[in-house]
């Protein structure tokens, strides 16, 4: 399945999930030793804001990466801040992506998600959640996915 098919009606808003946000933290742990880095800050919930669990990671070379969580979409992604201060990331492919998929959770590609959102990607979403694409004009499907809707 490919990235653009998880677009359902929910998938921009917050979603919390227990059970979800554990499967997903385990891998994170489990991924990060594999690849000889280590976690780096706490976990932030998604709120109003940012629809997506994040935590930072150190890669073995010393690099930051933030995995991030889609729980509506059990989707996972990696980014790397571009600038201080600013919104967009840079999207980038999941060190040990393997483990995530194990655990039952899909992986997006960096190019997957840097892809031009068009009104294509935006069908299933509902009315809302339209409506917020309008007001706040991402221009990526990753920025569709992983937002800071308000």
């Amino acid at each position: 399945m490919a990235t653009i098919d998880l677009l359902k009606a929910g998938v921009t808003e917050p979603h919390l999930d227990r059970a979800a946000r554990a499967t997903w933290l385990t891998a994170v742990y489990g991924s990060t030793r594999v690849i000889g880095g280590v976690v780096a800050t706490s976990v932030e919930e998604p709120m109003v804001g940012r629809n997506y669990y994040r935590v930072g990671v150190r890669l073995h070379d010393g690099e930051p990466l933030s995995i991030l969580f889609n729980a509506a979409a059990l989707l996972v992604a990696g980014a790397r801040q571009r600038e201080v201060h600013t919104l967009d990331a840079l999207f980038v492919d999941v060190p040990g992506a393997e483990i995530y998929r194990r655990a039952g959770l899909w992986v997006a590609a960096g190019v997957e998600l840097d892809q031009p959102l068009n009104d294509g990607h935006l069908r299933l979403l509902t009315d809302e959640e339209r409506r917020d694409v309008a007001y706040h004009r991402p221009n990526r499907l990753g920025d569709l996915l992983f937002n800071w809707f308000d």
